[in-house]
């Protein structure tokens, strides 16, 4: 089996791939490599280009509808009211 040599890693990501290894119950660092590559992400996901446009445009709309919202319920609406302008916006 090949020697994997690993440098340069900080005693603080030491400490957390010792705490894995206990975790896991992996008796070696190649159990332990090979549980963390086999393992799928739980909380990671990937996003497009094309994904990430669309949720900007949607979060723009949606803070730009807020605004107008914002504007024409400046106190408290009444219920007498609400009722006239819905019936006006149903008759046309």
């Amino acid at each position: 089996m090949p020697t994997l040599l690993v440098k340069n890693v900080s005693e603080e990501l030491l400490k957390e791939l010792r705490r894995l290894k206990v975790e896991l119950g992996c008796k070696t660092w190649a159990e332990l490599l090979e549980v963390l590559v086999r393992q799928k992400p739980r909380e990671t996901f990937v996003l497009d280009r094309e994904e990430v446009e669309e949720i900007k445009r949607n979060v723009e709309e949606f803070l730009e509808l807020r605004k107008i919202v914002s504007k024409r319920w400046i106190g408290p609406p009444s219920v007498l009211k609400e009722f006239r302008e819905a019936r006006d916006h149903e008759g046309g």
